[in-house]
């Protein structure tokens, strides 16, 4: 799975430490990941799934990677995501999507918090989620977590951090709306739309009589 920049799968897994011990290892860390993630793409949702539809592309992909033992068992893919570090992973394949954008043409990235479903107990708040959504390409480019939607004011700038979006338009909601989180966006070499609420009175006056003049 190669991008227009030559940016493929497996120069991007190559970053992530194995966890495993060499001398009891059989599959290749990077191949496993490369297939696991082509299954998921693929629409594939368990590690059961995976197994499955890998073993009924094993020919293409062994135009890309060796396969040398064939596609590791459900257990083995689920054994190594157990292990390694998410935060590692994480990184390495939002490097990946973000050098598949500009194929994609995702020039507008939605920026938007909403509170998980019934993800509240009685001891905890809400999962809160800011995500960004490449509009155009149907893709979900990052999200970070927060305690709760106030938060937002500070997951957005950390969020802004992780994506490459020079040249493309940022739109986030009134509660986005700061002077920081607009300097974010131009310092990822990307341009705003930010939404203005009458509640906010000072700054939507402000707009209201520059726009007039």
């Amino acid at each position: 799975m190669k991008t227009e920049r030559g940016l493929r799968l497996t120069d991007v897994f190559v970053s992530i430490t194995d966890p495993r011990q060499t001398k009891k290892t059989r599959y290749d860390l990077v191949e496993m990941l490369v297939v696991a993630v082509s299954g998921v793409l693929s629409g594939a949702d368990t590690f059961v799934e995976i197994e499955g539809w890998a073993n009924e592309k094993l020919d293409w992909f062994r135009q890309y990677i060796k396969l040398e033992h064939g596609i590791p068992s459900h257990d083995t893919f689920g054994r190594l995501f157990g292990l390694i570090d998410p935060q590692e992973f994480e990184a390495a394949f939002r490097r990946w999507v973000s050098s598949v954008l500009p194929a994609l043409g995702a020039d507008v990235v939605a920026l938007d918090g909403k509170t998980s479903r019934r993800s509240g107990k009685a001891d905890a708040s809400a999962l809160h989620l800011v995500s960004a959504f490449a509009a155009g390409a149907g893709l979900v480019l990052g999200q970070t977590a927060t305690a709760q939607k106030s938060n937002e004011k500070t997951a957005i700038p950390s969020l802004l951090q992780t994506l490459a979006l020079e040249g493309c338009i940022v739109t986030i909601d009134a509660m986005g709306t700061q002077p920081n989180i607009a300097q974010a966006i131009r310092d990822r070499r990307a341009d705003y739309v930010l939404a203005v609420k009458d509640n906010q009175a000072t700054l939507a006056e402000a707009m209201r009589d520059f726009f007039k003049r």
